[in-house]
């Protein structure tokens, strides 16, 4: 009997205390799932303005000079202060070795500063705008969407649709039909994953990474500039009672 505790304690260990129980009665446990596309509504600019300089000073003052000459340069094309968002300096000194001594080579001064941009038709050109005022060897722009919690709030609907239209199509095979939802979950508590408990939802879009210094942007058209659609997932695990 010593050892029938030990063997009966590391099977309840097994079983996860977040498992969703199912029934007694008959039921019908299903996946629903829905894919919507959308055209993305909003931009964001990402831009590190940085300098290295053995004089800290004249480091600093590049940076916030390039930092003024972005404020002034985004305020032509309308955007409000609340859709830039501006870090703190960030100061280090970078080394290098020579002779087995650490000789020091600059004062790093950088900045990143994020812009949404709300009207895409403004896209190209605010990008050129930025280009040619080289205030970054590197701008990275990201679409999305403004209101995430209203598109997701859709897919997961469009997901619970789907899952009881499967739950009645295979309850009409045996002669059964649907009734009340025994447990929603957007966890699938029944496979594998049930361990990473991650939600099943998924923003899919476009992104990019650009060096300002290769864009080559014609002087009198704007850049051909296409946002095209992005697509959320949603999936939804439920246990339907039958009847």
């Amino acid at each position: 009997m010593k050892f029938l505790i030990p063997a009966v304690a590391s099977l309840l260990l097994s079983v996860p205390a977040f498992a969703t129980p199912l029934p007694n009665q008959a039921h019908v446990y299903v996946e629903g799932s829905a894919e919507l596309e959308i055209e993305p509504d909003t931009m964001t600019f990402t831009l590190s303005i940085q300098k290295v300089d053995l004089d800290l000073a004249k480091a600093k003052a590049d940076v916030d000079a390039r930092s003024r000459l972005l404020i002034d340069t985004i305020k032509k094309f309308g955007i409000k202060s609340e859709d830039v968002a501006t870090t703190a300096l960030n100061i280090r000194p970078e080394y290098e070795y020579k002779d087995n001594q650490r000789v020091l080579t600059g004062n790093n001064v950088s900045r990143q500063v994020d812009i949404t941009l709300r009207d895409l038709k403004k896209y190209p050109d605010l990008m050129k705008a930025l280009v040619d005022a080289k205030i970054s060897e590197t701008i990275n722009t990201n679409l999305t969407v403004a209101d995430k919690k209203t598109v997701e709030e859709k897919a997961q609907t469009a997901a619970m649709n789907d899952a009881r239209a499967r739950a009645e199509r295979l309850a009409k095979t045996q002669g059964k039909s649907v009734g009340e939802p025994w447990s929603i979950s957007e966890f699938n508590n029944r496979g594998n994953e049930r361990w990473e408990l991650n939600p099943a939802r998924e923003f899919m879009g476009n992104s990019a990474a650009m060096k300002a210094d290769s864009i080559s942007l014609q002087r009198n058209a704007g850049e051909p500039f296409e946002p095209g659609v992005m697509k959320i997932t949603a999936q939804v695990y439920v246990v339907y009672l039958l009847k």
